[in-house]
């Protein structure tokens, strides 16, 4: 087959749901809900409804936070509080709009959407996160009151807690082992929420160091408890989500997990650790797939060109970054299992990702800063009547500016500084322009909404 036919092959889940095809639109911070957190709004329809139209063949949203106290960067879409009913009344109807656009629909279409089966239409899944220590100061709480963590571990770019750590984070609490249950909790509920407005599934974010991953880690995971020590132990808080969830949305609900295949820190989180990881998580039987990246805003390899470790010439012409990984974790699944993996990270022409689909190793092809440059990317890439030597088959070649020169020399600073300008470019499709390399920053930031949805 050629790089057309190989990626436009559809791709059936566990759970029934069918891709159209192998491209996935991941997750991104999107800076787009009410300040302090809020439900889907107007513009994060529109964008939406341009990722729709693009023909992805799935459609994972930015991050969801199951804890408005405990959110990123204090613009991100929340779900409403349980037992909060006047919450619960006005966030309902707007989950279900935003589910309407991602499956190709209007907002507004009250007929029920293709059948998920049939692979006809991008598949929606919501990402659920808890940003734990990585929750920003004063990001759904007061600047004062400390975010949360598996352990009192700070934030320590590059193995130091840098001023810029202190002030941007400061030192977590350890939640006791009741409020990890109350965790648990939150993401099956948010995930039932998701099932109920209409989505055809979600997905857990253990990766990036968000809460999850910071769980799983031995270097953030210090406790002593049913959640620490051992690696079943740090690994036991996902296990409870996914059954639990399992046990309470339908069969064909989909249910994914995000995880770092290292987190590429001294004593942290090994590949060996990952893909063990990966095993339990196919010993469910409850998962569909899994999407692999790396790193932590402390070593954002999930950045590439935050990251100044070198790279062989081999290495740099080899697309995606975590394909070994992905490779790895197909020979480590048991018997029978049909989970999924998906690599998300360094693919960026036609040819490498149906390269890295062709032994049958990877399943879907994940991207992230490619979708926010341009939304409707799957047309160009899928349409057989383009070349592959056409650049149309390819992502946008932009290059990030140069952050300000008061912003730190830091990976941190570097990889927020990354994520706010492709989240300018999302904004740009949200209010119906065109995306840009030339882009204001100072039009982003007078278009974030302070008060309302």
């Amino acid at each position: 087959m050629d790089s057309v036919q190989v990626l436009r092959q559809k791709l059936e889940l566990p759970c029934g749901a069918v891709m159209p095809n192998r491209l996935v639109k991941a997750p991104m911070e999107q800076v787009m809900a009410r300040f302090m957190g809020g439900k889907p709004n107007a513009e994060l329809l529109r964008l939406y409804h341009a990722w729709a139209e693009g023909e992805w063949g799935m459609i994972v949203t930015g991050n969801v936070g199951v804890d408005r106290r405990y959110i990123g960067l204090m613009f991100d879409v929340v779900f409403p509080e349980a037992g909060n009913a006047a919450q619960q009344a006005e966030y309902h109807p707007a989950f279900e709009r935003w589910a309407r656009v991602c499956t190709g629909r209007s907002a507004d279409d009250p007929t029920p959407p293709v059948p998920a089966s049939r692979g006809e239409r991008p598949l929606a899944i919501v990402q659920l996160v808890h940003c734990g220590r990585q929750s920003t100061r004063g990001a759904g709480r007061a600047p004062w009151s400390p975010s949360v963590a598996p352990s009192a571990v700070p934030m320590m770019t590059d193995g130091q807690q840098t001023l810029a750590d202190r002030l941007l984070f400061g030192t977590p609490r350890a939640l006791r082992t009741e409020e990890v249950q109350e965790i648990v909790a939150r993401f099956v509920q948010g995930a039932v929420f998701c099932a109920e407005t209409g989505f055809d599934g979600i997905e857990l974010h253990a990766a990036h160091g968000y809460l999850l991953s910071t769980f799983l880690s031995p270097v953030t995971n210090k406790r002593t408890d049913a959640y620490g020590g051992s690696a079943e132990n740090r690994f036991r808080i996902i296990r409870e989500i996914v059954e639990q969830t399992r046990a309470r949305v339908p069969a064909t609900f989909a249910i994914g997990v995000k995880l770092n295949s290292s987190d590429y820190v001294q004593g942290g989180l090994t590949e060996d650790d990952a893909l063990q990881n990966v095993r339990w998580l196919a010993e469910t039987r409850a998962v569909d797939f899994v999407e692999v990246s790396g790193g932590t805003y402390e070593k954002p390899a999930m950045f590439a060109d935050a990251s100044a470790k070198p790279q062989s010439e081999r290495t740099k012409k080899r697309e995606g970054f975590f394909v070994g990984f992905a490779q790895r974790c197909h020979s480590v699944l048991p018997a029978g299992s049909k989970m999924r993996v998906i690599v998300t990270g360094g693919f960026r022409s036609r040819t490498g990702m149906a390269d890295a689909l062709r032994d049958g190793t990877i399943d879907g092809i994940g991207m992230a800063r490619p979708a926010a440059l341009d939304p409707t990317l799957p047309r160009t890439v899928l349409d057989a009547a383009i070349p592959d030597t056409d650049a149309r088959a390819n992502a946008p070649d932009w290059k990030v500016p140069p952050p300000p020169p008061l912003m730190p020399k830091i990976p941190l600073a570097g990889a927020g500084w990354n994520s706010l300008w492709h989240s300018a470019q999302m904004h740009r499709t949200a209010y119906g322009q065109p995306t840009s390399p030339e882009i204001s920053m100072l039009s982003f930031a007078g278009g974030l909404k302070f008060f309302s949805d």
